[in-house]
């Protein structure tokens, strides 16, 4: 289980305001090493898509992308 540092709501707010993970920095993910399955899978399929059209050769098949959602839902992951 990921264990992310806590971030205020404030800090949500300002992140979400222009579209961003709020553990997001300056130099990137400040959470990489704890990172949830969401941003492991993020960048990976089709529906999750990285922004700036970036991705590995061979996407995520998307059966495997509905298994992690499925995992997440029956996991109750939230992003903190």
């Amino acid at each position: 289980m990921a264990c992310l540092p806590h971030k205020s709501v404030a800090e949500h707010d300002a992140a979400l305001a222009h579209w961003n993970c709020v553990h997001l920095g300056p130099n990137g993910c400040e959470a990489y090493e704890q990172r949830p399955l969401i941003c492991r899978l993020f960048g990976t399929t089709a529906s999750l898509p990285c922004p700036r059209g970036r991705g590995p050769e061979t996407p995520t098949a998307p059966e495997v992308e509905k298994q992690v959602h499925q995992l997440i839902a029956s996991t109750r992951q939230v992003l903190v």
